[in-house]
């Protein structure tokens, strides 16, 4: 009976193993590249700061937000189309921390703050891609 139930258990591994691989995460495969350079960010109440130079398409950018203002802020970098490729967590005055995208066409991108009222009062900017 022993023989019976591993030879079942180890048919099941065997059927299950390519399911288990099917149902797995294409985080990976959606991960941004190396960054080929990164670009400092800093946020005040309802502004952003910093240079971004120029960036070309299918560049991978590391942003590195540094919260110098009193308030909590975050930074998430949007489409043309205004759909999200990339986002840090909301971080306290005096942290820091960041976000790698990579910009796969050339347009106009935008940088926000979706802390609370933030962007309604303008802390945004725009970056373009060429």
């Amino acid at each position: 009976m022993p023989t019976r139930r591993r030879r079942f258990a180890a048919s099941i591994v065997v059927i299950a193993s390519p399911l288990l691989l099917a149902c797995g995460s294409d985080e990976a495969a959606d991960a941004p590249s190396e960054p080929a350079r990164t670009i400092e960010i800093r946020a005040t109440e309802y502004a952003f700061n910093g240079d971004p130079g120029v960036i070309n398409a299918g560049d991978t950018i590391e942003f590195v937000l540094d919260n110098v203002g009193q308030l909590d802020h975050s930074l998430e970098v949007l489409s043309s189309e205004g759909r999200s490729l990339g986002r840090t967590e909301r971080i306290p005055a005096g942290a820091t921390t960041s976000v790698t995208v990579t910009f796969p066409d050339d347009g106009v991108y935008r940088l926000i703050c979706d802390v609370d009222d933030h962007l309604s009062r303008g802390q945004s900017a725009t970056i373009s891609v060429t």
